[in-house]
């Protein structure tokens, strides 16, 4: 069969793979016709050292073979995936940190979400597997994992009744939780970028937004937020600069949120006496829970938001360094998508 392979930093084959065989006892065996593109798969120091490694974590497609004891699925089901699955009863789970469970991160697709099959383990299949809405194009389903995530990271950040909430910018992530804010109680919602073609893209979408470039900018979003500052601060990218602008954002009482992962070793020194006294929480989100996922499936088929308006470029499985080069970019595109 063929998959998508990173060999390495802008060396992106479409490659014949080995089948992922039939489903074992408690797996299921599915066909994905579409993948979404993560701005991980295109991060050089997250994958470089697992190179060279299937591409690919947020498919939809259809269960074409089951395994024994399966019954809640069989072929011809139609299916979201999520890639890894907590074990719910260990202790970071306990405390609600389930995307640090030691399952979570031992399990995932085999081989990855951007091959024509792949294979399902039992734990993912008994916990987070959804059929999709027999209206709900695959490519939608392709969404719930990286909306999930935006789900989780929205709960993290205190987002709640009243809340003015600036974003930092305007890809796929930081427009989607600009959308779901509202939905969590924020009053007013201001994305900021420094791409003008990224601006405008917000603005189609109904979002308030500024030129993080302006001269003033700080002062524009401290006044926009009643003069003290917003509520809660999303950081999707993830350099330091980028960072510390938006700790220099945030109000009294804020929650400070990184949502981009930065280098591993990279350090930041902030004022550490303004995040004391001024009590603002500084956190951080990392993937998506199976609530979550259930959470953004109701979110996609009670159409809470234009899903459909967030996937901007779609690519064949022979394209797929296309696909990869796009996202990476960061310019016009929001989701892209490699159909299988």
């Amino acid at each position: 069969m063929r998959a998508a392979i990173y060999h390495a930093f802008k060396d992106i084959r479409v490659n014949d793979v080995p089948e992922p065989g039939e489903p074992d006892r408690g797996e299921i065996l599915v066909r994905v016709r579409v993948c979404g593109m993560c701005g991980s798969d295109v991060t050089d120091w997250y994958m470089d050292p697992r190179a060279p490694v299937p591409l690919g974590h947020e498919p939809a497609g259809d269960v074409i073979a089951v395994g024994e004891g399966v019954t809640d699925f069989k072929p011809g089901d139609r299916v979201a995936l999520h890639h890894h699955v907590p074990c719910m009863v260990c202790d970071v789970c306990q405390h609600g940190h389930h995307t640090l469970c030691p399952t979570f991160k031992r399990t995932r697709l085999y081989p990855a979400g951007m091959a024509e099959y792949v294979r399902v383990p039992a734990e993912i299949v008994a916990s987070d597997v959804l059929k999709l809405p027999d209206d709900m194009p695959y490519e939608i389903g392709a969404l719930v994992e990286p909306i999930a995530c935006c789900v989780r990271a929205l709960d993290r950040a205190n987002v709640r009744v009243g809340d003015t909430v600036v974003v930092l910018g305007a890809g796929f992530n930081g427009i989607v939780m600009a959308l779901l804010a509202p939905h969590w109680g924020a009053d007013r919602v201001l994305i900021l970028d420094r791409i003008p073609v990224r601006l405008e893209r917000a603005e189609s979408l109904g979002l308030e937004t500024k030129n993080s470039d302006d001269p003033g900018i700080a002062e524009q979003v401290f006044a926009w937020a009643d003069g003290s500052g917003p509520h809660a601060v999303l950081i999707t990218p993830s350099k330091i600069p980028a960072i510390d602008f938006g700790f220099s954002l945030a109000g009294p009482g804020a929650t400070v949120l990184l949502y981009g992962p930065p280098k591993k070793g990279e350090l930041w020194a902030f004022d550490a006496n303004r995040m004391f006294f001024q009590e603002i929480t500084i956190t951080g989100t990392y993937s998506a829970a199976p609530a979550d996922i259930r959470r953004t499936m109701s979110i996609l088929k009670n159409k809470v938001i234009d899903a459909e308006k967030l996937i901007t470029h779609r690519f064949p499985l022979e394209q797929a360094d296309q696909a990869w080069e796009m996202t990476r970019a960061a310019g016009d595109s929001l989701k892209v998508v490699v159909e299988l």
